[in-house]
């Protein structure tokens, strides 16, 4: 049997923040429901993602032929901004999760700011505030996925729960799903932002870019879960 590393405290903490970041789920839950509220055709590969948090109804851009209205709005930002809050709060109660040392905490307050950055993203509407809006969805995308290759490299060389826990390679396939998810962000973020969406349509490429993020949060929230349970458990 191998002995815990880990005091119960630290313990609970990594659980609760766990099951913080799984409930990321909630940011596809709202898209799916408030879309589903609109009368006009809502495209995947046409509208963006904020479009579903859009306050008004119109021509979005002004100088477009792109029609948006968003009845459920309110929700849409909500679940940006509890997308926010929920990165934040996992970094604080399962931060002890990752090995420690230099390369995890850059990851971690890299990963922070991009929480803040997806709160200003629920907090200022891409209509109401574009310039606010833009910088929070930066936050997302380039920092977002930044944080997820630093924290996958930080598995990688480091030892954390899973090492101390059972040493099959459990750490090793979240390091590489870390850095994927990362890499993969990264690349879409560049494809988007030079238009260039390789037959996926603007919306299609924004959200390789922006899902990945919330996919990382739900997969190691239920890696560091199951681990957390099984360390304490011994």
């Amino acid at each position: 049997m191998i002995q815990s590393s880990l005091d119960p405290d630290t313990a609970r903490a990594i659980r609760l923040g766990s099951v913080i970041w799984i409930l990321a789920v909630q940011f596809f839950i709202a898209q799916a429901v408030v879309q589903s509220a609109w009368k006009t055709p809502f495209s995947l590969k046409q509208n963006f993602i904020s479009d579903l948090g859009n306050t008004t109804c119109g021509p979005y851009p002004l100088d477009s032929n792109s029609y948006v209205c968003s009845p459920w709005h309110a929700w849409m930002n909500a679940s940006f901004i509890l997308l926010g809050l929920t990165i934040l709060s996992g970094v604080v109660l399962g931060r002890s999760a990752f090995p420690a040392g230099w390369t995890s905490g850059i990851g971690l307050v890299v990963l922070s700011l991009a929480g803040l950055g997806i709160v200003l993203v629920g907090v200022f509407p891409e209509n109401e505030n574009i310039a606010l809006h833009r910088v929070g969805a930066a936050g997302h995308f380039v920092l977002g996925n930044m944080a997820m290759a630093i924290l996958g490299i930080a598995l990688a060389m480091g030892s954390g729960v899973a090492v101390d826990l059972t040493k099959t390679g459990g750490q090793s396939a979240l390091a590489i799903y870390s850095i994927v998810s990362g890499v993969v962000g990264l690349v879409a973020t560049a494809l988007f932002i030079t238009d260039h969406f390789l037959g996926l349509g603007i919306g299609g490429m924004e959200r390789v870019a922006a899902y990945p993020l919330p996919l990382w949060l739900m997969v190691a929230g239920i890696w560091f879960l199951r681990n957390s349970t099984t360390q304490s458990a011994n």
